[in-house]
């Protein structure tokens, strides 16, 4: 079995290189939650819950240290059985404090994942287990640590009967609480995914949904290596213990920074494509399709749609097409070239249609009905007529 020295140090090394991912991730988390404030709203409840998240992160860091000093240096050396019994002490402060923090960290992060599938979901329905779950978990932290603060000093450690059963209630409480938010989370976006597939431009919720699986594996994975490690009497679970503190901060700033880089890169992308309507000049061949891009950018949360096409009908009138069959009739002929811009991809082309349109002028004859006599009739066309 590990002994409990080496499981302080080896843990407090873990967790101080954790600590240094989870330092850098929250200062990215705050970054992206906090910029441009002026121009959008700031979920000041997540910034919160963050900042939390980090103080207790960096308050149990500092705690293991002072254990670990404590241990060998200080205290640990002249306590009967030396440091391996003076590290087994489950009573002493700063013991019970890094159970607090630990438990803390826990509630807040099991809370905002119940926030958000209840965002996700808006239905308080849809929560109502994992809230159930989360007031459960509330009260195995309670109970913990008072069973940790009445544990006999320098002889009870964490698997005794006390503080056992405890431990069981709250490792099975936590990982039950934040799977089941994680799965309702993950069900709903993959749904609304596969369901607007087909309407929009880009997969935004992809990335989304996996950065969700990806952290709730994580920390259910972690949390299940720790129940496992006491149920079977490891000292590993010391060391596992530590660990969690900072994979929890870590876990809470992945999806903001997931989501904040992703959104960002797509305005940024969508901001430079300007895909212009072509129009048509007066006398020239009709362009086939018009294409007006949407904006995409919006401050209320909402996903862009895809490109709108627009189909315009546009007549050309040439006055080259204007005939006479004697200058001192007054009727004239007028035809009318008429084409519909319907896309370059289109196949066949339709030729176009043109109308015959007669005009007289008022007060003159009306032109003579036989065709064969009447004046009406359209000469070949010559250069000088153009």
């Amino acid at each position: 079995m590990l002994p409990l020295r080496a499981a302080g140090i080896l843990s407090t090394t873990l967790e101080a290189v954790l600590y240094g991912y989870a330092v850098f991730m929250f200062t990215l988390a705050m970054w992206i939650m906090l910029r441009d404030r002026r121009n959008r709203h700031v979920n000041y409840g997540l910034v919160a819950a963050g900042c939390a998240l980090m103080v207790l992160a960096t308050a149990e860091m500092a705690v293991n240290i002072a254990r670990i000093y404590q241990g060998f240096v200080t205290i640990g050396p002249f306590v009967p059985g030396g440091p391996e019994a003076w590290f087994s002490a489950v009573s002493d402060p700063t013991f019970v404090a890094k159970s607090v923090f630990y438990n803390t960290q826990t509630l807040i992060l099991d809370a905002v994942v119940i926030y958000r599938t209840y965002i996700v979901w808006q239905s308080a329905f849809v929560v109502i287990l994992p809230i159930i779950g989360w007031c459960g978990l509330l009260g195995g932290s309670i109970g913990l640590n008072i069973a940790l603060v009445n544990s006999s000093k320098y002889t009870g450690d964490v698997f005794a009967e006390q503080t056992g059963r405890w431990i069981t209630a709250v490792y099975a409480l936590t990982l039950a609480t934040n799977l089941s938010s994680t799965l309702l989370l993950a069900g709903r976006i993959w749904t609304v995914t596969r369901r607007s597939a087909q309407y929009r431009s880009t997969d935004f919720l992809g990335p989304v949904l996996r950065v969700i699986i990806e952290s709730g594996a994580i920390y259910s994975v972690t949390i299940t290596a720790a129940l496992i490690s006491f149920v079977v009497k490891s000292n590993g679970v010391y060391v596992i213990l530590d660990m969690i503190s900072p994979i929890i901060s870590i876990v809470f700033n992945m999806l903001i920074i997931r989501i904040g880089l992703a959104s960002g890169r797509s305005i940024l992308a969508l901001s430079t494509e300007a895909t212009q309507p072509t129009w048509v000049a007066a006398g020239s061949a009709p362009t086939d399709t018009s294409r007006i891009a949407v904006s995409r950018r919006r401050q209320d949360g909402t996903y862009a749609m895809k490109d709108l096409k627009v189909e315009i009908t546009q007549v050309i009138e040439n006055d080259a097409d204007y005939t006479m069959v004697d200058p001192s009739s007054p009727v004239r002929f007028r035809e009318h070239s008429r084409e519909r811009s319907r896309g370059a991809a289109r196949t066949p082309r339709r030729e176009p249609r043109r109308d015959l349109v007669v005009e007289v002028d008022s007060g003159s004859e009306s032109p003579v009905s036989s065709f064969g006599n009447s004046p009406i009739e359209k000469p070949p066309m010559r250069d000088d007529m153009l």
